[in-house]
């Protein structure tokens, strides 16, 4: 399994890296007030590793929510238990 897990990832590195090379040409980025010249490659880059940032704070956010919702639900759980062994 590993090694299938190992060629994959070699796979979608030597495509990346041909994807880069041919992609080299720089782009102009124009922010609110300045504007910045990089290649196409890192913009690319930049923008999936910040895509990603975006997705496991959401998904964090969201984790947090359900644990807190399990975790009352665990109290409320315990208190309907000792109250049915009191009766």
């Amino acid at each position: 399994m590993k090694i299938v897990a190992l060629f994959i990832f070699s796979i979608i590195f030597v495509i990346a890296l041909i994807f880069s090379v041919l992609n080299f040409h720089t782009v102009q980025i124009n922010l609110f007030f300045t504007s910045v010249e990089l290649p196409l490659a890192l913009v690319l880059v930049m923008q999936l590793i910040l895509g990603i940032i975006i997705g496991v704070l959401a998904t964090f956010i969201q984790i947090i929510k359900l644990k807190t919702q399990y975790t009352d639900l665990n109290k409320k759980l315990s208190k309907a238990e000792k109250q049915k062994s009191i009766n």
